[in-house]
């Protein structure tokens, strides 16, 4: 029987007396933790990537789909308006007219050979006035006792109005108080002349709105403008976009600025439009109208949209996108004017204003469709601009490297008689 002096251990440790007892990792088991730490960071800095680049694109998309859509609201918000305060205007106003004869919409859609290369323009009546009490003096009748101005034998020279009035006005559009001088004003949106004279106090007018028309204190006064809209395309030679082209512009173009026997352009000198939509890159524009084809309810109007394409149902055939409305070319004739225009379809393209650049570390070029759309009447795959445009492989592979949003509306005219 093996015995064991108390207070021994039983197994004495086989290490020699007096070895450290340490512990660590070894160089290979370092190297593999530097390699899988070095991956675990390398993937988080490819998703921090795709994260900030998915970030951006998500607000250039929506970007381009406010810049569509802001731009089909303020046009079609205009278009509601078109004509009104034309009643009792004596000519034209401003460059709004078809050959001299004053008209509310004057589409600058001028092609009548087939579908074509660009976009199109558009010009219309506007009022602008003020009925806000906090946004200035309020731009109405401000009578003498009795209250009113006109009457039986009494024709409006003048139209008395609020202190600093008339300076809100000018202050109201591009050159000031004197650039009042020339514009057309309505009063009530009923009756209208020409603004001669912006004395304190008031407007002079030549020439005088005629007798008996009278009107009291509160009544509202409009400036009544030739407004236009445009997209204007790169080259900006008149640098009209501010570097951002192509932008969709707005403005009044002088009258002396438009040519005989065409609308009102926005992309000259002097034309006083202004940028109001960077991206826009197409406006393309269709026209349904009553009483406009002769062979239809022998050319009168009856409340409906002309039929044009003789099917018997109001569709599509029926707009009309390619017209020279400044000439009288067959079937139509002198039935189709503006005057005769009912509804409005709008077309609007807004494209990114800079390219994706992938989604990971590398800057990828993207291309997001393989065929270019086409608007309304108007062929990308033949050029944006221009006929030629997108002739080459090149040109296109440009061209599809934005995305784009289109956006329509169909907008129905409701002051365009007067």
């Amino acid at each position: 029987m093996i015995t064991q002096p108390m207070g021994e251990p039983m197994f004495k440790s086989l290490e020699p007396r007096g070895a450290a007892k340490e512990s660590g990792f070894t160089l290979a088991e370092v190297m593999i933790a530097a390699v899988m730490s070095t991956a675990i960071i390398a993937a988080g800095f490819g998703a921090l990537t795709v994260s900030q680049k998915t970030t951006r694109v998500t607000g250039q998309v929506g970007n381009t789909q406010a810049t569509a859509r802001n731009a089909l609201d303020m046009i079609a918000a205009d278009l509601k308006l078109a004509g009104f305060g034309m009643q009792g205007m004596q000519g034209a106003v401003g460059g709004c007219h078809i050959n001299g004869t004053p008209a509310a919409l004057v589409p600058g859609d001028n092609n009548p050979l087939g579908a074509d290369f660009g976009p199109d323009t558009i010009s219309m009546v506007v009022p602008m006035t003020n009925s806000i009490a906090p946004m200035g003096p309020l731009w109405q009748v401000l009578a003498p006792v009795p209250g009113t101005i006109g009457g039986p034998n009494l024709p409006i020279a003048a139209i008395p109005m609020p202190v600093n009035a008339v300076t809100t006005m000018g202050n109201a559009i591009p050159g000031g108080t004197l650039a009042l001088l020339g514009m057309n004003v309505s009063l009530a949106g009923v009756a209208g002349s020409i603004i001669v004279g912006t004395p304190a106090g008031g407007l002079n007018l030549a020439p005088s709105i005629p007798a008996p028309t009278q009107f009291g204190t509160g009544t509202q006064v409009y400036l009544v403008q030739c407004i236009t809209y445009q997209v204007i395309p790169p080259p900006d030679v008149l640098n009209i976009c501010q570097g951002s082209a192509p932008c969709l512009v707005r403005g009044a173009v002088p009258a002396v600025l438009v040519g005989a026997g065409g609308p009102p352009s926005c992309n000259q000198a002097g034309a006083n439009c202004v940028p109001i939509m960077d991206g826009v890159e197409d406006l393309q524009l269709a026209y349904a109208c009553d009483g406009c084809d002769p062979r239809i309810n022998s050319g009168g109007p009856d409340g409906h949209a002309d039929d044009l394409d003789l099917s018997n149902l109001f569709d599509q055939a029926d707009f009309i996108t390619n017209r020279n409305w400044f000439g009288t070319a067959a079937p139509y004739g002198t039935y189709m004017t503006p005057r005769t225009i009912r509804m409005v379809q709008i077309n609007i393209v807004a494209r990114q204003t800079r390219t994706d650049q992938g989604m990971g570390e590398a800057n990828q070029i993207m291309v997001h469709n393989m065929v270019i759309p086409t608007i309304s009447d108007h062929n990308h795959a033949n050029g944006v601009f221009a006929f030629g445009d997108n002739a080459t492989p090149a040109q296109q592979q440009a061209y599809l490297q934005f995305r784009r949003r289109i956006l329509t509306r169909t907008v129905e005219l409701r002051n365009q008689r007067f």
